[in-house]
C-alpha cells in the first residue's frame, strides 16, 4: 500500500492519496472544508503523480469533507475531463457528502462529463464494488 498526503495553503491535510496493491483503483480522500482552488490545484497536479499513483480508475470519497463545488462542475465538464481521459482515466466513482449540494453536484455531472465513467454513490461499498467490476469488465 501506498500512501501519500496533499496539504492545503494553510499547511492542513485535505487530501489522502492511497494505492492498495489488492484494489484496481487510486482511493482519493478529502478532508475538511474543501475550496475550489485547493480542488483546481489538485486536479491539475493529477496528472504528475508518481507512477505507483497514476491509475485509469478512481475513487473520490468525500465523506468527510464539506465545501460547496457546484462551480468546480464547470471547470471539471470544461477543462479537466478531456485532459484526464487523454492521461487514461476510465472511470471514477465519487462518493458524495452528506450535504445536499454535493449529492446534486455529482449527480449532474454524471450526466455532462465526457471521455469517461463518473458516477456517485452514497457509501464506500457501492463505489467500490461498481469500480471493481469496471475494472473487470473492461480488462477481459
Amino acid at each position: 500500500m501506498k500512501n501519500y498526503q496533499l496539504t492545503d495553503r494553510d499547511g492542513n491535510v485535505f487530501v489522502i492519496l492511497r494505492k492498495d496493491d489488492d484494489k484496481p483503483y487510486l482511493y482519493v480522500q478529502f478532508l475538511g472544508n474543501i475550496k475550489v482552488e485547493e480542488m483546481k490545484r489538485i486536479m491539475s497536479i493529477s496528472v504528475d503523480f508518481p507512477d505507483e499513483l497514476k491509475c485509469a480508475y478512481i475513487l473520490t470519497d468525500r465523506r468527510k469533507s464539506t465545501g460547496n463545488l457546484y462551480e468546480l462542475g464547470h471547470y471539471i465538464e470544461n477543462k479537466w475531463a478531456s485532459a484526464a481521459a487523454e492521461f487514461g482515466i476510465r472511470c471514477i466513482a465519487n462518493i458524495t457528502s452528506a450535504d445536499a449540494s454535493s449529492a446534486f453536484t455529482s449527480k449532474d455531472l454524471e450526466s455532462r462529463i465526457l471521455g469517461f465513467e463518473f458516477r456517485s454513490f452514497k457509501s464506500f461499498e457501492e463505489a467500490d464494488k461498481w469500480l471493481i467490476e469496471r475494472a473487470m469488465h473492461t480488462n477481459h
